[in-house]
Parts: C-alpha cells; structure tokens; sequence
C-alpha cells in the first residue's frame, strides 16, 4: 500500500533548494530526474515564490533579486535594468515632444526615442537623451528632448541632435536604462508634449 509523505525544504542558496524528510517520517525512497538541456540560457520555469523571484535553467534553481545579491544579476551575470515607455495620447494627433520627467530614487538614461514614420517624415525620427542631461527637481529627473538625431540623412547624428528637427509623430516608444547594483523604484514617467501645428 502506498502513503504520501511530505518532502520539505529545509534551506535555499542561489542554485539549489536542499530537500528532506519530516523527522517524524521513516521511509527509503529514490528520485530520478531527466534533464534536457536545448541552450545556455533557456529558462525552463519561472515563479514567484515564497523564497522569492525564482527560474530553473539546466536543471539549476535561480534566486533572483534577492536582498543578499546585486540587483539585475541574471543567472550570474549583471545586467542593465532596461524599461520601455510608449506615449500615445490623442494617437489622431501629431504632438511636438517637449520634456520628460522620470519620477524615480535613481537617474536613468534614454537609451532610444522612436517615432515611426509619417507623410511628412517617411524615415521616422529617432533621438536620446544621454544621463547628464537629467536634472533632479522636486525629487524628479527631468530633461528636455534633444532633436531628431536622423535630420540630414540616415545615420544619426550627435550634431542633429543639438540642431535637427524637433521631435514630432502620433506617438513615441521610449527605451530606459538603470544600471544601478542596488534596487531602484520607478514609480512614473511623464511626458509632456504640446499639439504640433505642422
């Protein structure tokens, strides 16, 4: 006759979970496991848990941003906290883009500013804005946006940039880069944009 007996954890590092029996409990038992492995980073199952943020990758058990390691360190290796912020209010209307405020306990770099095309600009417009022009008011980051970077051809342009094009479209994907160790809160980002008249 078979019984069920509970396996429970006992203690957790950053790779393993170490399993064992209720002191209670007598029993002999095996455990086999098959593990195929496709890739170096293909992650197998994610999950959060009571432990924490956890994945399984090659048979490995992964503990992520837990309070005794660096923030962003995936599977061993630190990596950049990256976001990305679409802005499409009023999307029927081309809208001129002015400032950005990044209500946030850390500065963050806008590593890419897309706009698709349009009749009046066929190749987009694309733009940045680098960490240093960031500055903190009212414990908000704030910035203007530079110029369309891509002004006098294809290839952007740090020169465009400061004298191109203004940034304009129906809307604008934004990508946003922390590369802090420690945790970072992102709580908003506000862009503010006037009603283009071209």
């Amino acid at each position: 006759m078979a019984r069920q007996i509970d396996i429970i954890a006992l203690e957790s590092g950053m790779h393993y979970l170490l399993f064992g029996f209720n002191a209670e409990e007598l029993a002999n038992f095996s455990i086999q496991i098959w593990i195929t492995k496709y890739g170096a980073r293909l992650v197998d199952f994610v999950q959060a848990m009571g432990l924490n943020f956890i994945s399984f990758i090659g048979g490995d058990l992964w503990i992520h941003n837990d309070e005794d390691q660096d923030r962003c360190n995936l599977f061993g290796e630190k990596r950049d906290c990256i976001v990305g912020v679409v802005t499409n209010e009023n999307p029927t209307e081309i809208k001129l883009l002015d400032s950005i405020g990044i209500h946030s306990d850390s500065t963050w770099e806008v590593t890419s500013i897309t706009i698709p095309a349009t009749i009046n600009y066929p190749n987009g417009m694309e733009s940045k804005i680098p960490t240093s022009m960031f500055k903190k008011r009212d414990s908000v980051w704030k910035a203007r946006f530079l110029r369309n970077m891509k002004s006098t051809s294809d290839v952007a342009s740090v020169i465009d940039a400061i004298n191109g094009e203004a940034l304009r479209g129906y809307e604008a994907y934004l990508v946003l880069k922390n590369t802090s160790n420690s945790q970072v809160k992102l709580f908003q980002v506000k862009i503010n944009m006037t009603k283009s008249r071209v």
